[in-house]
């Protein structure tokens, strides 16, 4: 199938990128540190950065994630909202409908310039940019997180296709199109199962070399599976291993501890 397929290409260019492992003794921080395309780092104004989204973690905490960990400040545009945006089934359409979401995405569409709502949208020394994707790839560049070789860049594009299946799953249950039996039973152990067999013993998904792939990762398993199902991890000891070193980043681990994460709505556990 399209899956094992897609499985079975990562890991062999895995392979063939040669994996580096910290040396007996060593606590490996050097390779962690290590980024695909070092020559872009800085790229990123260390001011006026600004992203717009609902006042929740969902697409744009990639973003913000990468921001942080490049030691950028940023400002998060949001709409109030009365109601926490992941509270209940009825939560995200009940918002959609207010006043303050519909004038919020009026301005967004004046700004990207897209007639949908333009969210994430972000903003860098003035220019307006869309998509999440397509912005997830941008700041990585320009943070030396994404890297240059075609095989390289095939995985981290591999990982991003396998955390955007791997969300929705999420929202589903959120809102009860799916029931919490099917979504652990099934959907989770697919998902993470995937993602587990791709990392294999690996330090992260491109061997050696810290990337945007291991913060999508981290983000899914963070904002998502872990918030909704805690413990999710224990059945896959890569991921858990992962998910401890991106969260211990300086910068990720300043950013997790901040105010400006905690106002942030987010997923709460599936009952």
């Amino acid at each position: 199938s399209s899956r094992v397929g897609s499985v079975s290409s990562v890991r062999a260019i895995a392979a063939r990128l040669a994996p580096r492992r910290s040396p007996p003794g060593s606590s490996g921080l050097a390779f962690a540190m290590k980024r695909p395309h070092p020559g872009n780092e800085g790229l990123l104004p260390k001011s006026g950065t600004k992203v717009y989204y609902w006042p929740a973690t969902g697409k744009a905490q990639t973003i913000r994630l990468l921001l942080a960990d490049a030691n950028v400040e940023w400002e998060d545009v949001v709409f109030e909202t009365e109601m926490a945006v992941y509270s209940s089934q009825d939560s995200l359409p009940t918002i959609a409908r207010t006043d303050a979401y519909r004038k919020f995405c009026d301005a967004c569409r004046e700004k990207g310039g897209n007639s949908t709502t333009n969210t994430p949208m972000l903003e860098l020394d003035g220019k307006f940019y869309t998509q999440s994707h397509a912005i997830y790839k941008l700041v990585a560049r320009k943070s030396g997180l994404y890297p240059a070789g075609a095989d390289e860049a095939y995985v981290v594009d591999n990982i991003l296709a396998h955390v955007e299946d791997a969300r929705w799953p999420c929202y589903n249950a959120l809102i009860g199109k799916v029931d919490k039996e099917t979504f652990l039973g099934t959907l989770l152990p697919n998902h993470l199962g995937n993602l587990e067999r791709l990392l294999g013993g690996s330090d992260f998904f491109v061997p050696g070399t810290f990337s945007l792939a291991d913060i999508l990762v981290f983000d899914l398993l963070h904002n998502f599976y872990l918030a909704q199902v805690p413990g999710a991890c224990e059945k896959y000891p890569n991921l858990k291993r992962l998910y401890k070193s991106v969260g211990e980043r300086q910068h990720i681990k300043a950013y997790l501890e901040s105010d400006k994460c905690k106002k942030i709505n987010k997923f709460v556990k599936l009952e």
